[in-house]
């Protein structure tokens, strides 16, 4: 038997266990279904996303997976509120955290219902970056997600 195919034969196994333990622990895609993230992330795109291992890591800011009990599917949205903040959202988009504002460069859109959210512990507050089209924390039942159910952080450009 040709050796090449022999080699490849027995390659072919320790691949398929490494791509397996890469997605099972490590890296998932993650496929953005809406344009609540729009600019910075777009309907069809598909984002490379870090398996979250501690959640004690999640900064405001980063761009995370999050499994929605709530809405039965997979989110992807930006943090906004970490545990403990009060996080003000005026009527004209601005933000206000624990009383300071909070520049956000990367909404391109601004919009959407105002509020006051104090974020529990154990919870983030999450956001759409167009705002103007994003159905996030502001409009669900349970506007604070557990950070449990924070599946990843997508590998994308952090705005700082």
């Amino acid at each position: 038997m040709n050796p090449d195919l022999l080699a490849a034969a027995a390659a072919l196994p320790a691949a398929v266990v490494a791509g397996f333990a890469v997605r099972r622990w490590l890296l998932f895609v993650t496929v953005v279904d809406s344009v609540s993230m729009a600019p910075a992330l777009n309907p069809g795109q598909r984002v490379l996303t870090r398996r979250l291992r501690n959640p004690a890591r999640i900064r405001r800011g980063d761009i995370v997976v999050v499994s929605s009990p709530e809405l039965g599917r997979t989110v992807v949205k930006r943090v906004l509120g970490l545990p403990g903040e009060r996080v003000v959202i005026e009527p004209a988009g601005s933000i206000r955290l624990n009383g300071s504002p909070v520049p956000e460069p990367y909404v391109a859109y601004p919009g959407g219902p105002g509020g006051t959210f104090q974020v529990p512990p154990g919870h983030v507050l999450l956001l759409g970056d167009n705002r103007a089209c994003s159905t996030d924390s502001r409009h669900w039942n349970q506007p604070y997600v557990p950070l449990a159910a924070v599946r990843g952080t997508a590998m994308h450009r952090r705005v700082p």
